[in-house]
């Protein structure tokens, strides 16, 4: 899933060719729905340009004056649009007969050659008509460009019940620590050496609200390594190409050698209480998730092998529990094993019944054997004293 970093690096993508190119039209791919709505834009020409803020990127629409006969005091119509990526959301420029499958929002330049659109192929994304971000109660403020606001916010929230949880879980919390996804938060940790499933109060309460980054012990500070490597990322070097999250003209091996624990041999990765695979040191063994392994190094990247039985359980032999299930399968459930176990009991239990043809109506015995087994019938149904039927025979 794209994170702060890759949304910034997004954001300056749109800019830098949006400095090269004039816009003509808006196209959705799919029929307008309340995820991703029509855009209400008909200027004839336009400009573009993009700002991103944690886990979201609002795009302006500019209209363009230039050959417009207008009075002095016309102030061009301004329209943003505020937008997420989901879990593959990315840009593409791309000439026109060539526009990726999944382009959910296109831009067509002026000259109709080339088109700027947003690709979603798993269509997680969405966006709104909106000219405000969204507010502090769904995301806080962003790490990278807010840095001593995003600060604040965090350590004068500590009082609030949800910082009890695990300190792995908490990063991912989009109200405190926008920006942070799961590489992030697994590289946070990893490199400050923390227990990922501690409490977060007990990880933060000693931070000081103004921290002063020269100081030595900017390396113990979480919140200022979540800043800091935010912008590592985005600064990442290359031979001869930067890092480039959508793979159009970067190198991707750039941030393969920069992570040191996501997905890496030799690291651990566990399942926390809120479904996400978080990666960690071995060390740490198990917290309070559902499943935990180690990927060793040996011959195969992909080979998974046991390290500590006391910490370590192969997930062939871990029962999971769906906390999601609901009151009608269990119930069905139920009923399934109560008939598994009368079954021997119901073979003792078989009575005789009437055909239905011949004026008995009910498929179910009468409850009364002697009268049952009297009956002069031809073809008959047989039935467990529960009502089931065994099986269906002539006399």
């Amino acid at each position: 899933m794209p994170e702060g970093p890759e949304l910034y690096k997004a954001a300056k993508y749109l800019n830098k060719i949006a400095g090269e190119y004039l816009f003509s039209t808006v196209r959705l791919l799919y029929e307008p729905s309340t995820k991703r709505p029509a855009i209400p834009w008909e200027k004839p020409v336009f400009h573009l340009s993009a700002v991103s803020r944690g886990k979201e990127i609002q795009i302006s629409l500019v209209e363009d004056l230039d050959g417009i006969k207008t009075r002095g005091d016309k102030k061009p119509d301004v329209l943003k649009i505020l937008l997420t990526f989901g879990m593959t959301g990315r840009f593409a420029f791309t000439p026109v007969a060539e526009v990726q499958k999944h382009s959910m929002l296109m831009f067509d330049t002026t000259c109709k050659k080339h088109t700027f659109a947003f690709v979603d192929s798993r269509h997680f994304g969405r966006w709104c008509v909106s000219d405000l971000w969204s507010p502090l109660s769904k995301r806080g403020p962003d790490i990278i460009s807010e840095y001593q606001l995003f600060r604040s916010h965090v350590l004068n929230s500590l009082d609030k019940p949800l910082f009890d949880r695990p300190i792995c879980e908490v990063l991912l919390d989009q109200r405190y620590f926008s920006a942070i996804g799961n590489y992030l938060r697994a590289e946070v940790l990893f490199r400050l050496d923390i227990d990922p499933f501690v409490s977060a109060r007990e990880v933060l309460q000693d931070l000081p609200e103004v921290h002063d980054h020269k100081k030595e012990n900017e390396t113990t500070d979480l919140l200022y390594t979540c800043h800091k490597l935010c912008w590592e990322v985005i600064n990442l070097p290359g031979s001869g190409k930067p890092y480039d999250p959508y793979g159009i003209f970067g190198d991707w091996n750039v941030f393969e050698d920069w992570l040191q624990c996501y997905t890496k041999e030799g690291m651990s990765n566990s399942i926390d209480d809120k479904q996400r695979t978080i990666w960690h040191d071995p060390k740490y063994g198990k917290g309070k998730h559902r499943r935990h392994r180690v990927i060793k190094k040996a011959d195969s990247v992909n080979e998974v092998s046991d390290v500590d039985e006391d910490t370590v359980v192969k997930e062939n032999d871990v029962k999971f529990e769906n906390k999601n299930t609901s009151t009608k399968k269990r119930k069905r459930r139920s009923t399934k094993n109560k008939l598994a176990s009368s079954k021997s009991s119901d073979k003792e239990n078989v009575h005789v019944v009437r055909n239905r043809r011949n004026s008995v109506k009910s498929p179910y015995f009468s409850g009364n054997k002697d009268k049952d087994d009297k009956a002069s019938i031809t073809d008959s149904e047989y039935f467990t004293s529960s009502g089931r039927r065994v099986k269906r025979t002539k006399l």
